[in-house]
């Protein structure tokens, strides 16, 4: 058949197809599929997969594709937003699917936020944090070397570490580099407090002194006690302390 006189044969049975029922289009197509070769079949189911797809976060109003997602759970969503960007464009941008996903987690949420992609990294990173927790990985471990006996007393401050050991010292340490800043003798440390020029510590023998960092010398000690002050009672004694220091 000439191209010209298929177009026109085509044109008129497309009319036809058009005005038949449902039922009588079905028969029409299973008739036709009885009578295609395979490579009439393999055109027709290549054309089919396209045909029967459709994209529903594409088509649907953004307030329902909302809505939709609000019942996925943040694990699915997050591998929903692998299938194409358009749909990674509009699961990042439901603020309130990322922020229960954060509630969730035990977050307090601060609903003048409302930047969807702002509580989607939030939620990322609060998994990736869980995720090292549980395999050991979620902070850098070190040590610290230079006391010959147990480390009893710690005390931390804006990236200083002091320590207080039972071989009569007490050392302050820079936490990002590991290396010891000053140390000095005392005797033995149940609890340090210091800041940049003096140390104080409460002891095992009864008393608390005041330390200069940089001469080790003792500039006050204090005496009385019968035995150990503990914590609370140096705490106690450190909120009095602090007009020396």
């Amino acid at each position: 058949m000439e191209r010209k006189d298929f177009e026109t044969w085509l044109d008129n049975i497309s009319v036809t197809f058009l005005s038949l029922t449902d039922l009588q289009k079905n028969e029409t197509l299973d008739h036709l599929i009885s009578l295609s070769g395979a490579v009439q079949l393999r055109h027709l189911s290549n054309n089919l997969e396209t045909l029967l797809k459709r994209d529903f976060l594409k088509l649907l109003p953004l307030e329902l594709s909302f809505y939709l997602l609000k019942w996925l759970d943040p694990q699915t969503l997050l591998t929903c937003c692998l299938v194409s960007k358009q749909w990674n464009k509009v699961i990042s941008a439901c603020t309130e699917v990322w922020q229960t996903a954060c509630k969730n987690l035990g977050w307090q949420i601060d609903d003048s936020v409302q930047d969807a992609l702002h509580w989607k990294k939030v939620y990322l990173k609060a998994i990736l944090r869980m995720k090292q927790l549980e395999d050991h990985e979620a902070f850098e471990t070190s040590s610290l070397i230079g006391h010959s006996a147990r480390v009893y007393a710690l005390y931390y401050k804006d990236g200083l570490l002091c320590t207080g050991s039972d071989d009569l010292s007490a050392k302050l340490w820079d936490v990002s580099t590991g290396q010891c800043v000053y140390g000095i003798q005392t005797h033995t440390c149940a609890a340090v407090k210091f800041d940049e020029q003096k140390l104080v510590t409460g002891s095992f023998d009864n008393t608390v002194a005041c330390w200069e960092w940089s001469s080790g010398a003792r500039t006050q000690h204090f005496r009385g006690h019968t035995g150990a002050g503990g914590l609370p009672f140096f705490k106690g004694f450190c909120i009095y302390f602090n007009r020396i220091l």
